[in-house]
């Protein structure tokens, strides 16, 4: 959406008594209890109407919605949720559940870019506001590991002493921004969804920060994310090769397709129809990829490459691609809906991109209890599954059931392929194919079981997919106890080109008293053989 069709969408929807346009609401599934669908007032969405609306140089109007903004911040310093919005007008931030601290930098970054570009339109209303988002920003301290909100941050609080004339707040930014450079990878690793958004926060960086020092690790900063994002992508099917830590779609959406090719100069083919959770556009100038990193999304330096990259800690990605295929993995990993620790993607002539993924799937949704540890050589990769307690459901930690007791309806687990043209066949002792095109993911199957009772591997289809499931419960809902609830399960994976036979080792399991042993085409994983903490 361009600023133009963004901008008239918006004053259609505006809504003169509130002061804000409405829209539709959308849901991640935790902090806001409003359904989807309910006609809202949203916060973010609102604050870049209003800079949409500077830009068009309509001061009254922006006056009005942003006047509607200040008053919905938390203001009095001793609520525990100072500084912040909530998500919509509808619903303050002691309404949600639980509020969403972030809101401090998402809507305080906004303001502040209000404030370099256009003054203070409120007479100090907008500088007050700045300055309660930063001591929240401040308050809150959210540590490196956390990717794109300490960047955020990072870069709100620099400009927010700059602007209100508080070194301290300048100080700050500039530490927070140097203990993420001290890293050698992100935390939140090769992610679709934060890595343009890491790009999109340093471009606004330079409209916002004229501190000399602050802006030269900005664009070390740039530069690192460039980097990681040349690394992975994928030229044969225009995707960014897996694993993931953060994403929200399974493709690349065509926003930042178009956007990765412009600032690249890479032709890089957009698979159409996939969408974005966010249609507002850039706010401010772009700014194009290294030089000596674009060629990287245009081609493959060689026929074949192999990447490992240890990311933080002891979590590694293995990453293999071809000129038409690519293959993904990290060595340990939960299967969070955000997750995506097995991926592959390859080019059919009826696809641009098909896309194999591995997840659990509790009651409909991604079980984000279940973990897996994973090895991979080349096209080849060997996983474990198993399940924790102490975690959330649908997320992390926003929705930990009381004593880690779930209820349980269904549980599966399932290797997935979707794109146009997709089929699948059994091959016989367990062995599977999701094909697509003249190559094929072929899936070994191991023992799987929940709870003392054994799962069959099936082939199962819907609309552009084929999988390979072991349904490892369904039934009647029951409360199971996560502290018990014994998971065993493995498959192997393989990709392979026309004429290419499968690998004829079965995958093979050794039982022990703290773990479970996998092996597989030389691969080997060891999981633990009862739940652990998450």
């Amino acid at each position: 959406m361009t600023p133009e069709e963004f901008l008239k969408v918006q004053d259609e929807r505006y809504d003169p008594e509130h002061r804000l346009p409405w829209l539709l609401s959308r849901s991640n599934g935790y902090h806001t209890t409003i359904p989807a669908g309910s006609r809202v007032h949203e916060t973010r969405t609102s604050t870049d109407y209003a800079i949409a609306l500077l830009r068009a140089g309509r001061l009254d109007r922006a006056k009005d919605v942003l006047g509607a903004i200040v008053d919905l911040q938390e203001r009095d310093p001793l609520d525990d949720h100072y500084g912040i919005w909530g998500y919509f007008m509808e619903e303050p931030p002691q309404a949600m559940a639980p509020a969403d601290w972030n809101w401090a930098d998402f809507i305080g970054v906004r303001l502040a870019q209000v404030l370099a570009v256009h003054g203070d339109v409120l007479d100090g209303r907008i500088a007050e506001a700045l300055r309660h988002a930063a001591l929240s920003i401040f308050r809150r301290n959210v540590g490196p590991r956390y990717t794109n909100i300490a960047l955020l941050g990072s870069v709100t609080c620099a400009s927010a002493g700059e602007l209100l004339d508080a070194p301290e707040f300048l100080a700050y930014g500039r530490r927070k921004l140097a203990a993420m450079l001290e890293r050698d990878a992100f935390a939140e690793y090769n992610s679709p969804a934060y890595s343009p958004f890491l790009l999109e926060i340093c471009e606004r960086a330079h409209v916002l920060v004229r501190d000399r020092e602050f802006l030269e690790q900005i664009e070390v900063m740039r530069e690192r994310v460039w980097a990681a994002l040349a690394e992975r992508f994928h030229p044969g099917t225009g995707q960014l090769a897996g694993p993931h830590a953060r994403a929200y779609t399974d493709w690349l959406s065509e926003e930042l397709t178009r956007y990765l090719a412009a600032q690249t100069g890479a032709p890089i083919e957009a698979r159409p129809g996939v969408g974005t959770r966010d249609d507002t556009p850039r706010m401010v100038p772009t700014l194009p990829c290294p030089s000596h990193l674009a060629g990287r999304f245009a081609r493959l330096p060689e026929p074949e490459v192999r990447v490992r990259t240890v990311f933080d800690g002891e979590t590694t990605g293995t990453t293999w691609l071809s000129e038409d295929a690519t293959l993904g993995t990290v060595n340990e990993e939960f299967a969070w809906v955000q997750r995506r620790p097995l991926l592959g993607y390859w080019r059919t002539p009826d696809d641009p991109a098909v896309v194999l993924r591995a997840r659990i799937m509790h009651n409909g949704h991604d079980l984000t209890a279940a973990w897996c540890r994973q090895a991979q050589d080349g096209p080849r990769a060997l996983a474990g599954w198993w399940l924790t307690y102490d975690s959330g459901d649908f997320h992390p930690n926003l929705d930990k059931p009381e004593g880690s007791i779930f209820d349980v309806g269904d549980l599966r687990l399932r290797v997935t392929l979707r794109g146009r043209g997709v089929r699948g066949r059994e091959l016989g002792d367990g062995v599977f194919e999701l094909a697509a095109g003249a190559r094929r993911a072929v899936v070994h199957t191991g023992e799987a079981g929940f709870l003392g009772r054994r799962a069959t591997w099936a082939l199962a289809a819907g609309e552009d997919e084929v999988a390979v499931e072991a349904v490892l419960y369904g039934g009647p809902r029951e409360p199971v106890d996560f502290h018990h609830a014994v998971l065993r399960a493995g498959f192997a994976v393989e990709l392979l080109g026309e004429g290419a036979e499968p690998t004829a080792q079965a995958v093979l399991s050794a039982v022990g008293e703290e773990e479970v042993r996998w092996s597989w085409g030389g691969l080997e994983v060891a999981v633990p053989a009862r739940p652990t903490r998450f």
